[in-house]
C-alpha cells in the first residue's frame, strides 16, 4: 500500500477514534452529571409506546408497562382496557386524551372502567364493555384519525370523546409535525433510541426542541370544532350515539364555544367535570367516579342504557 494512503487511513483512523472518545467522553460526565434518560411520551422499554405512521404514538399490544409513574398494561389492541369481547355486548367506545386514559391513578380508576363497573352493576342482565382507547397526549385530530381508521371498526353504538387540553397546547401544529413524521420515520426511530440510551444525546435534544419551539398551538379552535363535527358526523353514519365530555381548558374560552357549538348544532350531550384535580389537568380517583356517576346519569337520561 502506498505511504499516501497508510497516512490516510491513520488519519480517518485517528479521527474517528478520538471522535469516539470524545463521544464516550461526554456520555460518561452526562451519567455522572445524573441527567435523566428518555422523555415521558417517548417510545422506551418502560413506557410501551412506539411509532406510528397513523397516530404518531400509540401503546404497543400486550404490554405492562409505567408512564408517570403510573402503572398499566394493555390489551391485544394496544389500549389500557379489558380484552375487546365478541359476546353480543353493546360497545361504549372512549376515546380522548389523558384524562380518559387515567393519568396517575390505577389501571381500574379511570372513568372508563369505572363506568364499566357502575353499568355491571345496574344493567340487570344487559351486558355491555367500555373500551378505554384514550391515550395521553392526543388531540382532536388524533380522536378523528383513530375514529376514521380504528375506532368505528369496533363497531360501537355509543361513543364519548373528550378532548381540548392537548389541543391547545403551544408546540406547533399537529397535522405538520404528523406528515413530518411519517416522512422521517426511520429517523425518528434512531432519534428515539438515541434518546432512551444517551443521556448526553437527551440533554441535547430536550434543549434544541425548547429552543425550537413552534408558539402555535396544536389545534386552533376551529379546527377542533371542525375535528369534533366530524367525528360525530362519522359516528351518526353508523348509527353510533354520540356524547362529549368537557376537561380542563376546554370548560372556558374558544374551545369551550366550539364545543358548545358543535353540541348545539349536532344536538349532543355535554357532560363537563369540575371535581377535583391530581394536577391543573387530570382528575383525581374521587374525581373519576363522580365523572363515571354522571356520563351514566346522562346515558340514562338519553335511553342509549337501561
Amino acid at each position: 500500500m502506498p505511504s499516501r494512503s497508510r497516512r490516510f487511513l491513520g488519519h480517518l483512523l485517528l479521527a474517528v477514534c478520538s471522535a469516539a472518545g470524545f463521544v464516550l467522553l461526554v456520555e460518561a460526565g452526562a451519567q455522572v452529571a445524573g441527567l435523566p434518560l428518555g422523555a415521558p411520551l417517548l417510545p422506551d422499554s418502560q413506557n410501551c409506546l412506539r411509532r406510528s405512521s397513523l397516530l404518531s404514538m400509540e401503546f404497543r399490544p400486550h404490554c405492562h408497562g409505567a408512564l408517570s409513574s403510573t402503572a398499566f398494561e394493555t390489551n391485544d389492541l394496544g389500549l389500557r382496557s379489558p380484552e375487546v369481547r365478541d359476546d353480543g355486548s353493546r360497545r361504549i367506545l372512549a376515546i380522548g386524551d389523558s384524562c380518559t386514559w387515567g393519568w396517575s391513578v390505577p389501571q381500574d380508576a379511570s372513568y372508563p372502567a369505572v363506568l364499566q363497573r357502575l353499568l355491571d352493576e345496574r344493567s340487570h342482565g344487559a351486558r355491555y364493555q367500555v373500551i378505554n382507547a384514550g391515550i395521553p397526549g392526543y388531540t382532536s385530530y388524533h380522536g378523528l384519525l383513530y375514529l376514521r381508521e380504528r375506532g368505528l371498526a369496533l363497531h360501537p353504538t355509543i361513543l364519548i370523546l373528550g378532548y381540548g387540553f392537548n389541543d391547545a397546547t403551544a408546540i406547533g401544529d399537529v397535522e405538520e409535525q404528523l406528515a413530518a413524521e411519517r416522512r422521517l420515520l426511520p429517523l425518528m426511530l434512531v432519534d428515539d433510541f438515541l434518546f432512551e440510551h444517551s443521556r448526553a444525546y437527551g440533554f441535547v435534544r430536550r434543549h434544541s426542541m425548547t429552543a425550537r419551539r413552534d408558539p402555535r398551538q396544536r389545534v386552533d379552535p376551529t379546527r377542533f370544532e371542525q375535528h369534533v363535527a366530524e367525528m360525530v358526523t362519522l359516528a351518526r353514519a353508523a348509527s353510533v350515539h354520540t356524547m362529549a365530555l368537557s376537561f380542563s381548558t376546554t370548560q372556558s374560552g374558544p374551545y369551550e364555544k366550539a364545543l358548545a357549538s358543535v353540541a348545539t348544532r349536532l344536538a349532543i350531550p355535554v357532560v363537563t367535570y369540575r371535581g377535583p384535580l391530581f394536577d391543573i389537568v387530570h382528575p383525581t380517583a374521587e374525581g373519576y367516579r363522580a365523572l363515571a356517576a354522571l356520563v351514566l346519569e346522562r346515558l340514562e337520561q338519553q335511553g342509549w342504557v337501561t
